[in-house]
């Protein structure tokens, strides 16, 4: 089962959810778009993920990024451990935390079927 390592709402809008692979997928959603890492779980990891981890989703049109949140708040029940105010925020880690793997996050944020459902 996943787990969140952390949301941080306060300084950015950015959470870490470790995956069943054992790989952490940090997400980080701004003004500017969003953007989505993966990295492995150790303190390296963590510390250097978020800025040299391979992109698995990025969307710097901040109104495209909000049509895919609204797309997988649609397809993914909320998770009860994801307590954010934020709904962008909210359903990307809600997307992030139904999948086993990097290579699944990157899939399913991916998916040019998303908007169309």
């Amino acid at each position: 089962m996943p787990r969140l390592l952390y949301i941080n709402e306060k300084f950015g809008h950015d959470a870490t959810i470790l995956l069943d692979s054992g790989d952490a997928c940090w997400i980080s959603v701004g003004k500017k778009g969003v953007l989505v890492r993966s990295h492995t779980h150790n303190f390296w990891g963590g510390l250097l993920g978020s800025v040299f981890g391979p992109k698995l989703y990025q969307e710097r049109n901040i109104y495209q990024a909000l049509n895919v949140a609204q797309a997988l708040t649609a397809m993914f029940r909320p998770v009860p451990q994801i307590r954010c105010k934020d709904m962008m925020l909210a359903a990307f880690c809600t997307a992030a935390w139904q999948c086993s793997s990097p290579e699944r996050v990157k899939a399913v944020l991916n998916d040019p079927e998303l908007l169309a459902a």
